[in-house]
């Protein structure tokens, strides 16, 4: 069964016109920062969990932030 929450996030990246790849992207890192933070409600998270899911991410999954240039 899929998630009526990510379902919604989906559909309304679709209704802004984002793409397929951008949106299926998202939905992947709400997913894993959902699994990361053992499936607590968002409201419970403060920014401790963002930060420790960021932390994580580039020290043991080494993924690196995008590059931007002005």
């Amino acid at each position: 069964m899929k998630s009526p929450f990510l379902s919604a996030v989906a559909e309304n990246m679709r209704l802004k016109f984002y793409a397929e790849k951008t949106i299926k992207s998202y939905i992947h890192w709400i997913k894993s920062y959902i699994y990361f933070i053992n499936k607590q409600h968002p409201f419970s998270c403060h920014n401790t969990e963002v930060e420790s899911f960021l932390s994580y991410l580039a020290n043991t999954k080494k993924v690196a932030p995008p590059f931007y240039s002005k």
